[in-house]
């Protein structure tokens, strides 16, 4: 009789302990609101989450990535078209004095102009962003990009350095613009040149110098265009992102987020299931102690 009642008990408590245990596995799942709680509980499963987690952590900083190369290709889209605004001034004064019959008065006027629009062209090269990086200066960020001596001669003072960003696993974008790529040295010095026929009067000289107006213009153009492209895949680049990051959400609450109607409608069935156990538990063991006690 006593040992028909130890297993009785044993048998009994280890049933209402296993169906408490999952009464309480079902109820933290649905306070923490995933499908597995400990990696040993599906260990495939519990990789293949921690893989998703991962890459939706990288395609957070690629979205931070894509914000700041855009944040900069702006800027640098800025002063590229103030750049190609002065130059297309430059063009038209240019044209216009090429006409001999302008006198040295009124090219002299032009002149000085054209002196304060390089000058500015100067100051637009030499553009720092909001931490004082000087935008054109290729990798050497805390030098101006061109500087002049006090003869007046120009000289590109950065390096060649391409600033790349990393935008996906497999996918890096170069966001500067190098100082070279918009002016040379003697692109300052026609312009310095154009300015000083204009003042002597040399109408063949400001002629002459058209070719290299039109030709800084055209690399402007050209620079723009490279830019606007870089910004174009940039642009391109987010929504790749945001189309890979709206898979993973959805493979992360495929395989890892709780579905609570059906964890709910479990839970009840067990949290059921363990009550019918504890009084049949009790129901039978006031039984067994009657019949003892007879």
């Amino acid at each position: 009789m006593r040992i028909s009642t130890n297993q009785f008990y044993q048998v009994n408590g280890e049933k209402m302990s296993a169906a408490q245990s999952k009464v309480a596995e079902l109820q933290a799942k649905l306070g923490s609101g995933k499908q597995i709680l400990k990696p040993s509980e599906d260990p495939g499963k519990a990789n293949l989450i921690s893989g998703l987690e991962s890459a939706k952590k990288r395609q957070e900083i690629y979205t931070k990535n894509v914000d700041a190369g855009e944040t900069r290709l702006t800027a640098e889209s800025a002063v590229l078209e103030s750049m190609t605004n002065i130059m297309q001034r430059i063009t038209q004064l240019t044209v216009q004095s090429a006409n001999d019959t302008l006198g040295l008065s009124d090219r002299d006027v032009i002149a000085t102009e054209i002196d304060a629009l390089r000058d500015e062209l100067l100051n637009l090269t030499n553009t720092q962003d909001l931490t004082g990086a000087y935008i054109f200066s290729g990798n050497k960020t805390s030098s101006p990009a061109f500087v002049e001596d006090a003869s007046g001669v120009i000289a590109y003072n950065g390096d060649y350095g391409r600033l790349e960003i990393n935008v996906s696993d497999v996918r890096s974008i170069a966001v500067n613009t190098l100082g070279p790529d918009l002016f040379s040295a003697a692109d300052f010095k026609a312009l310095d040149d154009l300015v000083a026929d204009l003042r002597s009067g040399n109408g063949t000289g400001v002629r002459t110098k058209l070719d290299n107006v039109n030709s800084i213009s055209d690399r402007l153009v050209n620079s723009y265009g490279a830019m606007a492209g870089r910004l174009a895949a940039m642009e391109s680049q987010r929504s790749v992102i945001d189309e890979t990051t709206l898979r993973i959400d959805e493979l992360l609450i495929r395989e890892d987020d709780l579905d609570y109607a059906e964890a709910v409608t479990e839970l009840s069935k067990q949290s059921v299931a363990l009550q019918a156990l504890q009084a049949s538990f009790v129901k039978v063991a006031e039984l067994s102690l009657f019949n003892y006690l007879r």
